[in-house]
């Protein structure tokens, strides 16, 4: 079997499962996480196979941190230029490169991009990135991008041993 067709049918086999899980057995617990985890478990190929896990799940964390920093800018009260959602999305998207630039854990752009755009697309108000439970989004990013690169690793291993 080539190597393509062996991941080919790993992969599908892992996305079949998790999809089928989060909608029946432990629907509403991963519901959410399903797209967001298939984000991660491809920056997990991204991010090398030394340090998938660690660059994966802190880049796309802090990329949802800093989307909350938008979504919170976006409602406040700012002097002078006042306060929308661009302006949030503008001084969050600075900090994130300025950061990346600095600190070598989240300094994979990409990586951190994806879970930005994965918690914003969660966030659409404060009260979201306020809860301290599983629908802070900034929690859905963490878990989802735990799962996703757990699920990219035994994808890995499965095409090598179906191979």
């Amino acid at each position: 079997m080539s190597k393509s067709l062996a991941v080919s049918i790993s992969i599908g086999v892992l996305a079949f499962i998790w999809t089928f899980l989060s909608g029946g057995v432990l629907s509403g617990v991963v519901t959410t996480t399903v797209p967001i985890g298939f984000i991660a478990w491809a920056c997990s190929s991204l991010a090398g196979k030394t340090d998938a896990l660690q660059k994966t799940v802190i880049g796309m964390t802090f990329g949802a941190l800093i989307a909350s920093v938008a979504v919170y800018l976006g409602n406040a009260e700012l002097p002078v230029i006042g306060a929308n959602l661009a302006v949030g999305v503008g001084i969050a998207a600075l900090i994130l490169v300025l950061v990346s630039d600095r600190v070598s854990q989240v300094s994979n752009v990409g990586i951190n991009v994806l879970g930005f755009a994965s918690a914003f697309t969660l966030s659409p108000n404060t009260t979201s990135i306020a809860a301290i439970n599983l629908s802070n989004p900034v929690a859905i990013v963490l878990v989802s991008s735990i799962l996703g690169v757990v699920a990219g690793n035994l994808a890995g291993r499965l095409a090598v041993a179906i191979k």
